[in-house]
């Protein structure tokens, strides 16, 4: 039997959705024509799942004819609610707002509640950078940056360097996910993934366990296997401090009365057709 929890209102608090920005992470590793229209499908699949997104793209510059997130953390326009007549998902250059955010590293804490306050009307942030700038944003906070893997012949090299500055910089885990078709084209692709899983093996003393998705399979098949794969890169999440705001709603739902002890629901661990890489 499950041990009850110290009040009523701790189970309702475990199912209650953050009341805080959640951010997820992609790594970029000169890999465009795979990480992009993941990217996109994310998005679309985190929006299927009842979330607003707003995607920061580090590999694109701000301008002032192109505004992104350097302009929303000295303005903080991303506070004010979204127009009911928005988009669902829209993209934001965040090359230079990224870099802002790692110069405050000399207080941690500080760079991600800047962007939780900057963001508080978001549901998720999809944050799309390279692999340093990750490492000293997000080292050592558990969230699990999503590394895709394909076919092109610098993937091997590029995704073993990501995921080698990833555990070793940044103590931060990856969730791997090939790319690979399975027509007779992906057949030799097929070594690609079995090189990385040897070369990490061998030199990171690190067992890659990367999730298989053939881009290639029925568009419904794919929507539905990308809604399975935002469901677990959630699960790992990093909830952005959210200030004021976030502590007065925690403390009015810990003190609500009559509050009722929520069913206790397990993490996603069945992934249909899509299925561990061997």
């Amino acid at each position: 039997m499950h041990e009850l929890p110290l009040n009523q209102a701790t189970g309702l608090l475990g199912l209650a959705a953050p009341l805080a920005p959640q951010l997820l992470a992609v790594v970029a590793h000169g890999d465009a024509r795979t990480e992009q229209p993941l990217l996109w499908q994310l998005s679309s699949a985190l929006c299927a799942l009842g979330y607003s997104v707003s995607v920061l793209d580090a590999t694109v510059t701000e301008t002032d004819h192109n505004p992104g997130l350097l302009q929303l953390l000295d303005y903080a326009f991303g506070s004010t609610p979204q127009d009911s007549d928005s988009p669902a998902w829209n993209v934001l250059p965040a090359a230079r707002g990224l870099q802002a955010l790692c110069a405050l590293q000399a207080q941690p804490a500080h760079s991600l509640q800047r962007l939780g306050q900057a963001f508080q009307s978001n549901g998720v942030l999809v944050l799309y950078a390279g692999v340093d700038p990750l490492v000293r944003l997000l080292g050592h906070t558990g969230l699990r940056p999503l590394l895709s893997m394909s076919g092109e012949k610098s993937s091997l090299l590029t995704s073993y360097l990501a995921l080698k500055r990833l555990l070793r910089k940044g103590r931060l885990e990856p969730t791997i996910l090939n790319m690979m078709r399975d027509d007779p084209q992906g057949a030799a692709a097929a070594g690609v993934a079995h090189a990385l899983r040897q070369c990490a093996r061998n030199f990171l003393a690190y067992e890659v366990q990367a999730i298989r998705m053939d881009p290639a399979q029925a568009e419904a098949l794919v929507d539905a296997n990308m809604r399975r794969l935002a469901t677990r890169l959630l699960e790992h999440a990093l909830v952005l401090p959210g200030g004021e705001m976030q502590a007065t709603a925690a403390s009015a739902v810990r003190a609500a009365p009559g509050a009722r002890l929520g069913e206790h629901t397990g993490g996603f661990e069945g992934f249909g057709d899509m299925s561990r890489s061997h």
